[in-house]
């Protein structure tokens, strides 16, 4: 998917140039990009007003008629190798990968088990010793899920809808309505003559990301930086149904509060931790049609570090003292609800404007069916809280903050530095 989505970027049938899309979109005074996340592809475009029109014909293009060119395909995986380099030095994104590393499933079981940045070894070395062809798997994928039946389209322009609405029609009537070969999505048309469907994505078969035997352990982690954090991590059922009441939104917000009584406050007393957050992530790792993860964020002093087992101690006194109201005759305070809802509510109205760009990224990810939005709760759905679920509260409480469903990972440098075990592992190869 990823190779994928820097292909396409290397032109078109009506716009054959190599990079003419970016060249158009740079000397108009715009920019673009694209990313993939678990289980879609995201890719947006800016440009001053004059040059909307023409931008979005060269963009519909790419799912219409991408050359998909062979020349370009050693540029694009060195480009892929340029950014997972990159990438190697984020101690955020190392965790990341260790978690699908370990998860205990292999890449056919579950797609969080699976290498999802790309670089030359997955995508060309490995590939060609075993005589797979990578353009055949990149053609047949694009073949599968590049349809519109399976996209969703957000355009912002100072024009009228009716405008809008035309030029879109006219420039992306000829992408498909259905996969050009059959897909794993298997949609099911509810009319013949429209292009509407209905599916349910795959990734909600696949079940939890980490086997039971994966979990109940903690991974010590080397960071490339001098730095000390502690990583708590649940995982739970999909959370994208639960967009009216958000139960871990209540989680996350008795256990990430920095107040006097806090866990932040009696962790910081001690001086073990000097910043904690929680609660559910939004990239597609975290977040997911299969899983939800739920991670305690805290930040170490070194003496932190050493008292690590304590700290995990603590917590579990706090989400014990949360259950203990659940389960009491009153339940867990309501008023702590309403608190939260008038946060959310006046983050949402007075919170600072985001840019277009930013906006219809945002808005092509909650159209997804997957994220169960309504229409009319498209702007606002994943913002503010519509109602109150205690029972779905204490269900997660009881069923899924538990020792035997949670990971630790404990990265310190304190445990030494990566650049250490990679200069041993350098000269031993020598």
């Amino acid at each position: 998917a990823h190779f994928l989505e820097h292909m396409l970027f290397m032109g078109t049938k009506k716009y054959p140039t190599e990079n003419a899309y970016d060249a158009f979109l740079s000397k108009q005074g715009g920019s673009d990009n694209a990313y993939t996340e678990l289980e879609y592809t995201v890719y947006h475009f800016e440009i001053p007003q004059e040059g909307l029109f023409q931008a979005l014909d060269m963009f519909a293009q790419f799912f219409i008629h991408p050359l998909l060119l062979e020349d370009a395909v050693e540029r694009e995986l060195n480009s892929i190798e340029s950014e997972f380099q990159l990438s190697k030095n984020s101690d955020h994104c190392r965790v990341q990968q260790l978690m699908c590393e370990t998860c205990g499933h292999d890449a056919e079981q579950h797609p969080f088990a699976k290498f999802s940045w790309g670089n030359l070894a997955s995508l060309k070395e490995t590939p060609e010793n075993n005589g797979v062809c990578i353009m055949d798997l990149l053609r047949s994928f694009y073949n599968q899920y590049y349809y519109a039946s399976n996209m969703r389209l957000v355009v912002i322009g100072a024009y009228s809808l009716d405008v809008l609405q035309k030029h879109v029609a006219d420039k992306f009537s000829n992408v498909p309505a259905l996969p050009r070969e059959p897909s794993p999505l298997q949609p099911t048309l509810v009319d013949k003559d429209t292009w509407d469907a209905v599916y349910e994505s795959k990734m909600k078969r696949c079940g939890l990301p980490f086997e039971r035997a994966t979990l109940g352990k903690i991974f010590r982690i080397v960071p490339v930086k001098d730095i000390h954090s502690l990583l708590l991590t649940w995982q739970l059922p999909s959370q994208f149904s639960n967009w009216r009441t958000k139960p871990c939104d209540y989680i996350a917000h008795l256990l990430g509060h920095e107040a006097q009584g806090s866990l932040f406050s009696a962790l910081k007393a001690k001086s073990w931790v000097t910043g904690l957050y929680a609660g559910v992530g939004s990239s597609g790792l975290e977040t997911a049609s299969s899983h939800a993860l739920f991670t305690v964020t805290l930040s170490l002093s070194r003496e932190g570090v050493a008292n690590w087992r304590c700290i995990v101690t603590e917590v579990y006194r706090y989400i014990g003292m949360m259950r203990y109201y659940a389960a009491s005759t009153e339940g867990l305070p309501e008023w702590i609800h309403e608190e939260l809802k008038s946060i959310h509510e006046l983050a949402y109205r007075y919170g600072d404007e985001v840019s277009s760009d930013d906006f219809v990224q945002e808005l092509a990810e909650e159209l997804a069916p997957h994220m169960c939005l309504p229409p009319e709760r498209l702007l606002d759905g994943s913002e503010l809280l519509f109602g109150y679920d205690p029972e779905e509260v204490k269900n997660l409480l009881d069923e899924y903050f538990r020792p035997h469903n949670m990971r630790v990972d404990l990265m310190s440098s304190t445990l030494g530095r990566a650049a250490d075990y990679e200069m041993v592992e350098a000269n031993e190869q020598v």
